[in-house]
């Protein structure tokens, strides 16, 4: 695993730029400190940069930036290749010829001979760029579900990337500009999604794209690769399905176990992380390490869940209490673990592990992926319950109440709430209740519109409050389109925005700091195909959520270590907030300090803090989330010091339509 950096100047002196490229390089030494390298262009006008972990090829051979034998092509590559041997052969029978024992000279050999074409025969995680010196022409390439990251942005004579944002802010000359819009996402979400970043002009590539850019035009984001939407459901019986599941889940895993140094994995005792140990011992390796956090609060305590699966699988088992003073200490280093405003709180135990498992392991296993695959979170139950409700309903009684609620589009719903008879100062709050009772009755409804009823459920800060706290709306992000019931198109949203931008970055950033790599069994290209083309029974059916996974789970691990109440990686965010970590609040949502920063409203920020701290120990937890997310921006804004002050120096990054097909 590794981090990228590097740039173009099409136009314009290279001096500035290569300059700094050392320093862009040394800004990623957490994501490989194994080894780090650059290479330069005579002239100056292409650099690239890498620093490496070393997974694969532990020798000096595998050192990047990588060139081609005819000297064509030079690369860096972040991510695993886990079938590179069978591509390797087939490269071998075309008349390749290879010098190193890894995956990343294999990645620009099938680039050399098939293009973006070669991207379709990789199984794994990777962003990849490559400098084609005969055609003048840089490229860029993402793995199909985003799990590795990629930055980039262009100001018409500079081409900038790198795996984080900490890469382009270690070019001295840029000046960055937070977006309003992207700031407004992420108080809606918790994270912000591509192709949008927190900055102005900076973009992240998006899940499945690759990305290319000559000697004239704007550069031209295209997609290689699509989730499969709207084919018919796979038509056997559902012993064949469940055989056919696990066949692929043996295949996937098998795969990510491809390393020269040893592999472990995150354990929560959950049915995800609980079937990548179970199929790891029997199929895998044999000798499993599995790591597990857990919490002095009972009610968020999962470790003793993970510590009798565990048990019963016969694995090396660690375990870690986190305690408020940890989180403490996290949040002294948040802003560069996430150097783009993050919010999941999540991330925090996720670091923890990392920390706890790179003690004994350099790459570990975790489960992310099976809740949008197989219908997991709660939301799918309230869909496809109320669904079938609805079934029961006369069509001439759906029609007619269809009718009425086409005023859930949120441009009319303004409008009828400014209609109301009410006080100007109510109005707000009158808009936020019908919204709220609008999308409660929507998913009941054969017109409906998904991503709005999404968008809203997966809200902690709805629109009117962030136009609130911002002074005025921002642009929403971008739709997602697409066949199928409600449901399905949930599903899509979540493999869209929340998968790669919020649960993939957390992984991501945490192991990456950690020294550790993170691999994604449950995302194998393969399976997430097959899943897609399951029926919703087999996804939720008589075994409640994850129905054919729990079946095969049920033939590796008792049924009863596993059955209790889905929990999620939550943490006690609300009692630290009032207890060992409420003096943060003091520092960093002062009024003053708001005022001073320019973008937030310091009287909203205000009663936010309030209605928090007023409301008890057993306050609504959207009132504590809202803190939260506030508190993690401005550590952010304190870290970064991009302020709200726009920078006109000369050579800054100005923002530029880029072309997406």
């Amino acid at each position: 695993m590794c981090g990228i950096t590097g740039y173009w100047v099409r136009r314009g002196d290279p001096t500035p730029w290569l300059a700094d490229l050392g320093a862009s390089v040394d800004s990623l030494a957490q994501r490989g400190p194994d080894d780090q390298g650059v290479w330069v262009r005579p002239g100056a006008r292409v650099g690239l940069g890498h620093t490496r972990l070393s997974i694969l090829d532990l020798s000096p051979l595998g050192h990047q930036p990588m060139r081609s034998p005819d000297g064509a092509l030079t690369m860096v590559f972040n991510g695993e290749i886990y079938n590179f041997a069978a591509v390797r052969s087939e490269l071998e029978a075309l008349g390749h010829r290879f010098r190193s024992s890894g995956d990343s000279e294999v990645v620009l050999a099938a680039w050399q001979q098939w293009g973006i074409a070669a991207a379709e025969r990789f199984v794994g995680m990777f962003a990849i760029a490559i400098w084609n010196e005969r055609e003048r022409r840089l490229v860029l390439l993402r793995d199909r579900m985003g799990v590795k990251p990629l930055y980039y942005a262009f100001d018409g004579r500079t081409f900038w990337f790198g795996s984080e944002l900490k890469a382009l802010r270690a070019f001295s000359r840029w000046a960055p500009e937070v977006d309003r819009d992207a700031l407004g996402e992420y108080l809606q979400f918790g994270y912000i999604s591509a192709p949008r970043s927190i900055y102005r002009g900076v973009s992240k590539l998006m899940p499945g794209h690759w990305l290319e850019l000559g000697e004239v035009g704007e550069p031209v984001a295209r997609r290689w690769w699509a989730p499969p939407a709207g084919e018919a459901p796979l038509d056997m019986p559902e012993e064949e399905l469940e055989r056919r599941l696990e066949a692929i889940l043996v295949d996937a895993f098998r795969h990510r176990m491809v390393a020269d140094v040893p592999v472990g994995v995150f354990l929560s005792g959950g049915i995800d992380s609980s079937i990548v140990a179970a199929l790891l011992q029997r199929y895998g390796a044999g000798d499993v390490r599995t790591f597990t956090i857990g919490f002095e609060d009972a009610r968020f305590d999962e470790s003793r869940h993970a510590k009798r699966v565990a048990q019963y699988l016969g694995t090396r088992h660690c375990e870690r209490i986190v305690t408020a003073g940890d989180m403490k200490d996290v949040l002294g280093h948040w802003a560069d673990l996430f150097d783009e405003p993050f919010g999941d709180t999540s991330g925090i135990p996720t670091y923890l592990v990392s920390k706890m498992a790179r003690e004994h392991v350099k790459v570990a296993l975790s489960a992310d992926g099976g809740d949008e695959l197989f219908c997991g979170y709660a939301h799918y139950g309230v869909v496809l319950e109320r669904q079938r409700a609805l079934a029961r309903w006369p069509a001439a009684a759906r029609r007619a109440l269809a009718m009425p609620l086409s005023i859930l589009e949120r441009t009319r719903l303004q409008a009828a709430a400014d209609r109301l008879p009410l006080p100007v100062g109510t109005r707000h709050a009158a808009r936020r209740a019908i919204l709220e009772r609008l999308a409660k009755l929507s998913v009941m409804l054969p017109r409906v519109d998904a991503p709005t009823v999404y968008d809203l459920a997966m809200s902690f800060w709805t629109p009117w409050d962030i136009a609130a706290l911002l002074g005025g709306e921002v642009a929403p992000r971008e739709r997602v389109e697409g066949p199928g019931g409600v449901a399905e198109q949930m599903v899509h949203c979540d493999l869209r925005h929340y998968l790669p931008d919020d649960i993939l970055a957390k992984v991501d950033r945490t192991t990456m700091a950690a020294g550790l790599e993170g691999r994604e069994p449950m995302l194998d290209h393969r399976l997430v195909e097959f899943a897609l083309r399951l029926p919703l029974s087999m996804r939720r059916g008589a075994l409640g959520t994850k129905h054919l996974l729990r079946k095969v789970l049920y033939k590796h691990v008792p049924r009863e270590l596993i059955e209790r109440p889905k929990q999620g990686f939550a943490i006690p965010l609300a009692s630290w907030l009032r207890g060992e970590l409420a003096p943060l609040i003091d520092e960093y949502l002062a009024p003053r300090r708001i005022r001073d920063g320019g973008l937030l409203d310091p009287q909203a920020v205000a009663r936010a803090v309030a209605n928090f701290r007023e409301g008890g120990p057993g306050n609504d937890r959207l009132d504590v989330q809202k803190v939260w997310l506030l508190l993690a921006f401005e550590m952010w804004r304190d870290r970064w010091d991009t302020g709200y002050q726009r920078r006109t120096d000369e050579g800054a990054i100005h923002a530029r339509a880029v072309h997406h097909q």
